[in-house]
């Protein structure tokens, strides 16, 4: 149990620092980028950022559901709620915006992809907070 619950607080820390990478370097780029190369970097960073993040996000899934089953206790129920909620953030709200951008560069969901990634990154840290009480 002990090895899911680190693997947890590792994973939430990994996304932790990918998040405020993204949020703080990567998305504002996205709006000072050249249109005409644009689609073909958003492209490769999307294929690329897949294979660094799946993972990762998936230890931290894995790992929080082995918790909840195994200890269920409250710190471990409400971080995995909240794990939750960035999953729906991400593949109903982010996954489809980046779909959008490796066609067509557009400034309004660039700065939906960065309210939306700051309200992930809250819940990444939130979550940390809430899995280091176990």
């Amino acid at each position: 149990m002990d090895l899911f619950l680190e693997l947890n607080k590792i994973s939430n820390l990994l996304m932790i620092g990918i998040s405020v990478l993204v949020q703080i370097i990567i998305y504002p780029s996205f709006k000072d980028f050249e249109f005409k190369n644009f689609n073909k970097f958003h492209l490769s960073y999307s294929k690329k950022m897949l294979y660094l993040v799946a993972p990762i996000m998936l230890t931290e899934i894995f790992s929080s559901i082995f918790l909840i089953i195994k200890v269920q206790s409250v710190p471990i129920l409400i971080s995995t709620i909240v794990l939750f909620l960035i999953w729906v953030i991400t593949f109903l709200y982010i996954v489809p915006i980046h779909n959008h951008l490796s066609l067509h560069h557009d400034n309004i969901k660039i700065k939906s992809l960065i309210k939306l990634n700051a309200f992930r990154t809250f819940f990444w840290i939130f979550k940390y907070l809430i899995i280091s009480l176990c």
